[in-house]
């Protein structure tokens, strides 16, 4: 692995643990449902989460036919399919109030991508 890619690794841990952060005020900035909505500092967990996760997403979009070799078509358009719907679910269990469907989801993005990244980050 790259050393760039443990350094995105280590703002996505670094984002997760500000954003899993106990707080006294939950206060929330936007609120997307009774249950749902990011507070201040869970406003700066996911921006840490960010710096992370998009340059992951460029590496893997830049790297997509390197990708599409590797895995083969058909399995690089089930990955990003199983992303594209659990990013989807992601935001409607949030609107919705859902915490069933919205760890579901994560848990398939987070797979999915992860393979997706695994694969872009190995050195050739």
């Amino acid at each position: 692995m790259k050393t760039i890619f443990w350094i995105y690794f280590a703002l996505l841990v670094l984002g997760l643990i500000v954003l899993a952060w106990p707080e006294e005020n939950n206060l929330m900035i936007v609120q997307f449902s009774e249950t749902h909505g990011p507070s201040k500092t869970d406003l700066a967990g996911i921006l840490i989460i960010m710096m992370g996760y998009l340059p992951m997403i460029k590496e893997v979009w830049k790297r997509s036919s390197w990708i599409k070799t590797n895995l083969g078509n058909r399995n690089w358009n089930i990955l990003i399919g199983i992303t594209i719907t659990s990013l989807t679910a992601i935001a409607l269990s949030l609107y919705a109030g859902n915490d069933t469907l919205l760890w579901i989801s994560v848990l398939g993005a987070v797979i999915a991508q992860a393979v997706l990244v695994r694969v872009a980050y190995t050195r050739t």
